[in-house]
């Protein structure tokens, strides 16, 4: 009797190949590209997020250059120390704001409210400055506590009423908008100085122009 030994053998050799070694590779392979799509996603947040914070931090930085540095503020003090105003003008700088204040002796005739020449030519010279600029500007009117009473002025409030208007309207005519002008007269309630002695009432009276110089 003779033996097929060729039957026996197949299948020992089928038996010995890895079963699905290729759909095993290819598994691998879907896990590694996974995780590099995870790992590029990962990476291009992080990027976005590091954009955002430099960008934000720009404009912080920006902000605070405007508003501490404020070097149109300073080149507009030193125009003013520059010129002949620094002796006809007052200056107190605050935080958002610069005063400039200038004496009724120098803007108007006495007990009055027209301009006076050497009042044009001040004004004239501070006008040349603020049209470069978009500042707010309110005109305030101040007297001492010295009573007046005449047909014009009844009290001193119609009269430093009557002098921030002058000066409003005068700024207006040698080209500042309109719409960037206010003015108010406060009389003798807001003095800077003592109203015992004639010093002291000279300086109370004056036109004071409060520039806005930042939001």
């Amino acid at each position: 009797m003779s033996i097929d030994r060729r039957s026996n053998t197949a299948p020992r050799d089928e038996a010995l190949l890895p079963e699905d070694d290729s759909e095993s590779w290819a598994v691998s392979y879907i896990d590694l590209l996974l995780l590099m799509v995870t790992l590029f996603v990962l990476l291009l947040s992080y990027q976005q997020q590091k954009i955002q914070q430099v960008e934000e931090g720009g404009k912080q930085a920006s902000k605070i250059i405007s508003v501490e540095k404020r070097p149109d503020n300073n080149a507009f003090l030193d125009q003013i120390y520059l010129s002949h105003l620094k002796d006809r003008v007052s200056v107190v700088e605050e935080q958002n704001i610069i005063k400039l204040a200038m004496s009724d002796s120098i803007l108007f005739f006495p007990a009055d409210a027209t301009l006076s020449r050497s009042g044009e030519q001040v004004l004239n010279e501070i006008a040349v400055m603020l049209k470069q600029r978009p500042w707010h500007i309110l005109v305030e009117g101040h007297t001492d506590n010295q009573s007046i009473s005449t047909p014009r002025y009844l009290s001193n409030w119609e009269l430093s009423s009557a002098r921030a208007t002058s000066v409003t309207r005068y700024l207006i005519g040698r080209g500042i908008a309109p719409q960037r002008l206010s003015a108010i007269g406060y009389a003798d309630t807001r003095p800077i100085a003592s109203n015992k002695d004639d010093v002291g009432r000279g300086r109370n009276r004056r036109v004071a122009l409060v520039l806005r110089v930042a939001d």
